[in-house]
């Protein structure tokens, strides 16, 4: 199965996509990223994970990703809000 299958089969692209573009692949050890352009046109970062000498996304790894960015997400609009009031 190629890259754009395994992408595809785990649903982060928009159903009407039919190709996956994809740069700065990286491999360390058992873990690896890539950064792919998903169906709104924005570059994110997919991990992976070495197992049982298949590569697999890191489906853990990616939502505690998607968490971190939220957080921080979140403390830049709290700290906008914070800016705006007036002792």
């Amino acid at each position: 199965m190629n890259l754009d299958d395994v992408v595809k089969r785990d649903t982060l692209l928009g159903e009407g996509q039919t190709t996956v573009e994809y740069r700065h692949e990286k491999i360390d050890g058992d873990k690896g990223t890539l950064e792919y352009k998903n169906s709104y046109g924005i570059w994110e970062t997919l991990p992976f994970v070495k197992e049982d000498d298949e590569w697999k996304i890191d489906k853990k790894g990616y939502a505690d990703q998607i968490e971190r960015e939220v957080e921080q997400n979140s403390q830049q609009f709290d700290d906008m809000l914070n800016r705006g009031r007036q002792p």
